[in-house]
């Protein structure tokens, strides 16, 4: 039976996450049940781009400086790893660059944890995969001797939220990224890759940041957001079910769980909570959360019939606004080439986006805002 552990965490404070850590590994029989000593652990951060720990942006330092320290203490060997987003080189200047901006470097200054530096990949075959039959997985992660998966609780434009399973997607080499987002242009699609990376990956233990999380238009658009705990679980599908489940969102309306789900690897009825929460109260969801075409939840058969036009009319569009200063990141992490650098100006050609939304998630200014037209907002008010 999945065990999901939660606890209360109400700030980033060295000693009470090192408390909640210490909790959360003794209901798991210890560090060196899951971990043995001696061995190498990747720990998977979420560095989507380097930002500071207020914006809720990335996995907070802190939170990661407390479960690396007790790793060590008990004699493993633990380096810290991600790839961030596709506009970012994945090489060690960018790495460096991202891990300083996120203030990791200071935070763990007097830390023998390591920093991954290492951007070499290989071509693994996903031979059980449902959405993809091979992944360009990051060397490190491949030979390690084991993942301690350390996510951010946010929620997401494409695919709803971030959580345990989506913060496997940065073990995709750099540039990569933008070939599948081209390759499974629809949530569900999306979310087969997802849960074969998941599976592939298998991490030991899952650990979502729901400190500080983000909400409204996320995985870095959005607005922090205190919530107040910390989830574990050796199973990801099962942690994010309760991470879901916290901030107001049916865990069977996630497209990862449906998914999984449907894969028989994701049962809610048979998950064991280890702990007790409070449902956050009106937590913002994306404004993409509301869709229900062509590549979002809820796909029935009225909206099956008029797929097409209503993939144009009634989905929510990415639009620059004034605070773009042309400096391109979107257009280096847009899948399909949909975006021009005009006069300094970033210019959206709509007939080619595909709403995956790179563009807002990658945009270090904030300058994509994402856009609801009038019949969408009249559709909202009629289909519930």
């Amino acid at each position: 039976m999945p065990e999901v552990i939660i606890r209360k965490c109400e700030s980033y404070d060295s000693a009470l996450l090192k408390k909640t850590a210490v909790e959360i590994f003794e209901a798991l029989g210890g560090v060196n049940a899951i971990y043995k000593k001696g061995s190498r652990v990747a720990v998977k951060v979420n560095l989507i781009l380097g930002s500071a720990p207020e914006t809720a942006v990335t996995t907070n330092p802190f939170l990661v400086r407390a479960f690396c320290d007790l790793l060590l203490e008990k004699g493993v060997n633990p380096f810290i790893i991600d790839s961030p987003n596709a506009a970012i080189m994945y090489n060690p200047e960018s790495l460096k660059q991202v891990y300083a901006l996120s203030g990791y470097p200071e935070i763990f200054k007097e830390n023998k944890t390591e920093f991954n530096y290492d951007c070499s990949f290989e071509s693994v075959s996903i031979k059980d995969g449902v959405g993809i039959k091979q992944a360009e997985i990051l060397t490190p992660i491949l030979k390690c001797d084991g993942v301690l998966n350390l996510a951010k609780g946010k929620t997401h434009a494409f695919t709803q939220v971030t959580g345990a399973t989506k913060n496997l997607f940065g073990c995709i080499a750099g540039m990569y990224k933008g070939a599948y987002h081209t390759k499974l242009q629809n949530v569900a699609n999306f979310s087969k890759m997802l849960v074969d990376i998941a599976v592939f990956i298998k991490p030991a233990l899952s650990v979502i940041d729901a400190v500080t999380c983000m909400e409204g238009n996320g995985p870095s658009g959005g607005e922090p957001r205190e919530v107040g705990y910390i989830i574990a679980s050796k199973d990801t599908f099962h942690a994010d079910s309760v991470f879901c489940s916290l901030i107001g969102l049916a865990p069977e309306a996630y497209p990862v769980l449906i998914e999984a789900a449907g894969r028989g690897i994701f049962k809610k009825e048979e998950l064991k909570l280890n702990g007790s929460y409070e449902k956050v109260k009106g937590f913002k969801l994306a404004d993409t959360a509301a869709s229900t075409i062509d590549g979002f939840v809820g796909i029935n058969f009225k909206t099956r019939i008029f797929r097409a036009l209503a993939k144009q009319l009634f989905t929510v569009r990415p639009v620059m606004n004034s605070k773009c200063i042309g400096c391109a990141a979107c257009a280096k992490a847009c899948p399909v080439k949909a975006i021009d650098i005009v006069n300094k100006k970033a210019i959206i050609r709509k007939k080619d986006c595909i709403r995956c939304y790179c563009c807002h998630e990658v945009c270090p200014h904030r300058a994509v805002d994402l856009k609801k037209n009038l019949l969408f907002r009249m559709r909202e008010k009629i289909i519930k």
